[in-house]
């Protein structure tokens, strides 16, 4: 993980906040609940300082970004290689600016890249055309939640804006159905825990991006 610096430099980091271009109050999102900390804006870094375990804290460089997009003051991050949060390993990244804030600064820091010299170093695999998003809304029997569904190369990712605990994350492998009635409607059931029925806003989900989540899971399945 090159991209990710340690614990220490990224204390040594924080200690420089007021010389950040930005300090970005939010909350990251973690499967077990929100995250207080903030994002700090260093050169060609971006630090998420943990308010309540530093040891968590963590550093993405600009050229390990495959994406980074904000909708509202959620703040979505998909990463090249693994980081290492509260919850694990993750290539995902969610944080939710604090009442007041604004997320322009990070999307900001995010876009410079294209505008300089080391643009070259901004994505180009063919992985970053392997990730799709779409705005979705999880119906159940009493309530339900919005937020954005993720078709990455290794596991499909939910991720709630309105209810962190409807967040969850499938591995291809462990998904045991999933059927599309329409461009609009999705219903996924993994082998344990839930199923989950998406409401796709916008365009809807076609046909192409559907079948790519299909031959994932067949392909997931009967690798050894």
């Amino acid at each position: 993980m090159k991209y990710l610096l340690s614990f220490t430099l990224a204390a040594t980091l924080f200690a420089q906040a007021p010389a950040a271009n930005k300090v970005v109050p939010v909350e990251h999102a973690v499967p077990f609940g929100t995250v207080p900390g903030k994002l700090l804006l260093l050169g060609n870094s971006m630090v998420f300082y943990d308010d309540q375990q530093p040891e968590s804290s963590f550093v993405v460089t600009r050229p390990a970004i495959e994406g980074l997009t904000a909708e509202g003051p959620t703040i979505t991050v998909i990463t090249r290689e693994m980081v290492r949060n509260r919850s694990g390993e993750v290539r995902r990244l969610s944080f939710r600016v604090a009442a007041g804030g604004d997320p322009a600064p990070v999307t900001g820091w995010y876009a410079s890249s294209n505008t300089t010299p080391n643009s070259a170093t901004a994505p180009t695999s063919s992985s970053a055309n392997d990730t799709n998003s779409y705005p979705v809304r999880h119906d159940k029997r009493f309530g339900g939640s919005t937020g954005r569904l993720l078709i990455l190369d290794d596991m499909l990712n939910y991720e709630s804006v309105s209810d962190v605990k409807s967040s969850r994350r499938w591995e291809y492998r462990s998904i045991k159905e999933i059927r599309q009635s329409n461009p609009y409607e999705l219903e996924l059931k993994p082998f344990t825990g839930d199923s989950y029925n998406f409401k796709l806003e916008g365009t809807g989900m076609d046909p192409a991006a559907f079948k790519k989540i299909v031959d994932r899971v067949t392909a997931a399945r009967t690798a050894r």
